[in-house]
């Protein structure tokens, strides 16, 4: 969960330079505090690690204090996909959502730091902004950040942060717009209708490798056939209406004429997205003293997220730099209840010593007055524990006595499950048991595609397993479904292996 301050520290790490920039609340708006970027001196398509961490030690030279920060990954860094999940409970909702991250995702999930955000929510299920980064570019990254003398405390996909920005300036439109964040390298589209909003990251930047006096024209010819592809997949994925309004953004926007150039081949208003309209600044600013308010889309953005509650947004910090970011923030708090809990022990301490004292001496004249009541008691004790040795024996043949009946109810039970889904088997289920833990089966199986039995299983079937796993999992026998792997190599045919986990208060 993030925290909610005053004042916050943004570090931009764009594909051209990197950009620090402090903001606070005053009141109900957002103050532009300081800010420094620094432009990186690129080598090549590999070289932009090694340009980073020399650009934060500049960066670091020009600030007196560093500290947390919240960083924010260009878009050629993260992969982003939009997906949609059925309307399930809460509780079954993260395994779903996880199974299509698998789906959507071309990487282990165990090599990459992913999350996701709600784009849009209908009666049919979820609409899922799913957004991923690479372990081993975001790893070294936070570390590069850290040897510079700054703390990442949260790491934000830029998509989000300019998500944020022109929710910033418009708020929530009443008609479809696009959100354009023209970068160096690549451009995040954003179509925004009311509270649902879709992302596409499209590679196209404003710094190419073609003469300057043909940078407008390459730059408006590819972004318009790509706005063109993107708005014609929303329209039949995602049934978005068409934009009626334009509005660029970053960098790349600053390129002279790009304004009527896209309002000419796009025939719809293009407007400029500054956002130094609707922030204070700490002092005014002159002409050449800081830069101007569509460089700040997504620094401001990323602001809005900490200072503003209510935004979109998802950490993809690493797990390793969660888990010390959750220790610091507990650590004084720990620090605090030991010394309160150290200290609210010494009066009784020092009162109850005394009682004890003068206890003492009753005590032992009980002792000798207890003596022989104490050897009666152990010897009804001995009888006790015979009885209970008999009780022990009456359990365990009873015990096994209700075993020959439980497993003809389970399974009796799981073949009505299966039944209720159809078209599904079962090709093996075997025990597997481990000492002091609960009993597992192992489950093998197959579903019958019948819409499409030449091809690979569609959705649908995907759909069907879904609700097959959620049946079993309901089962009274189980307490959790375990280990699900599917394949859909063969043509018409879903297989599937699972571990069911025995429930410990139904054994088997």
């Amino acid at each position: 969960m993030p925290v909610f301050s005053q004042s916050i520290l943004v570090l931009e790490c764009a594909a051209s330079r990197l950009a620090l920039a402090a903001f606070s609340r005053v009141g109900g708006r957002i103050r532009l505090e300081s800010h420094d970027a620094v432009e990186l001196a690129l080598t090549g398509e590999t070289g932009w690690p090694d340009a980073v961490r020399g650009a934060l030690g500049k960066l670091r030279a020009q600030v007196p204090a560093a500290g947390p920060v919240i960083l924010v990954l260009p878009p050629h860094l993260l992969l982003t996909k939009l997906i949609r999940t059925p309307r399930i409970e809460p509780a079954k909702r993260a395994r779903v959502i996880r199974f299509a991250a698998e789906q959507a995702i071309p990487f282990a999930l165990s090599d990459v730091v992913w999350g996701y955000v709600a784009a849009a929510e209908h009666d049919l299920g979820l609409e899922l902004l799913l957004t991923a980064a690479k372990l081993e570019v975001v790893e070294p990254l936070c570390a590069a950040v850290q040897a510079a003398g700054f703390e990442p405390r949260q790491v934000l996909p830029s998509p989000l942060a300019t998500l944020a920005a022109f929710r910033l300036v418009h708020a929530v439109p009443a008609e479809p717009v696009l959100v354009l964040n023209v970068g160096a390298r690549s451009t995040t589209l954003l179509q925004v209708e009311q509270a649902r909003f879709v992302a596409r990251t499209l590679a196209v930047g404003g710094r190419s490798a073609i003469p300057p006096a043909d940078a407008l024209q390459f730059l408006t010819t590819r972004l318009t056939r790509e706005i063109t592809l993107s708005v014609l997949h929303f329209r039949r994925q995602n049934g978005t209406q068409d934009p009626v309004r334009v509005y660029l953004t970053g960098g790349g926007a600053q390129l002279s004429g790009l304004v009527e150039s896209l309002a000419a081949e796009l025939k719809l208003p293009v407007d400029r997205l500054d956002v130094l309209g609707v922030i204070e600044t700490a002092r005014p600013i002159r002409n050449g003293e800081a830069p101007p308010g569509l460089s700040l889309a997504d620094l401001a953005g990323a602001a809005a997220t900490q200072l503003r509650p209510g935004q979109p947004m998802l950490d993809l910090l690493p797990p390793r730099l969660r888990l010390h970011r959750n220790w610091r923030r507990r650590r004084p708090w720990l620090a605090a209840a030991i010394v309160l809990a150290m200290g609210a022990f010494v009066p009784p301490f020092l009162h109850y010593r005394a009682v004890a004292a003068a206890a003492g001496g009753k005590v032992d004249a009980l002792e000798r007055e207890l003596a022989p009541w104490r050897e009666r008691v152990s010897r009804q004790r001995a009888k006790l524990q015979q009885l209970a040795e008999l009780r022990q024996q009456v359990a365990q043949l009873q015990g096994i006595q209700d075993r020959r009946t439980i497993w003809l109810n389970f399974l009796a039970d799981l073949q009505q499950r299966l039944l209720g889904v159809g078209d599904v088997w079962l090709d093996q289920l075997t025990p597997m048991s481990a000492p002091g833990s609960p009993l597992k089966l192992a489950v093998s199986g197959r579903m019958l595609d019948r819409t499409s039995p030449l091809a690979r299983v569609s959705p649908e079937t995907f759909n069907r397993v879904q609700v097959l796993l959620a049946s079993i999992g309901d089962s009274p026998f189980l307490s959790h479904i375990e280990a699900e792997h599917f394949n859909n190599e063969q043509p018409g045919v879903l297989r599937f292996d699972f571990v069911l986990v025995v429930n410990p208060g139904r054994p088997l």
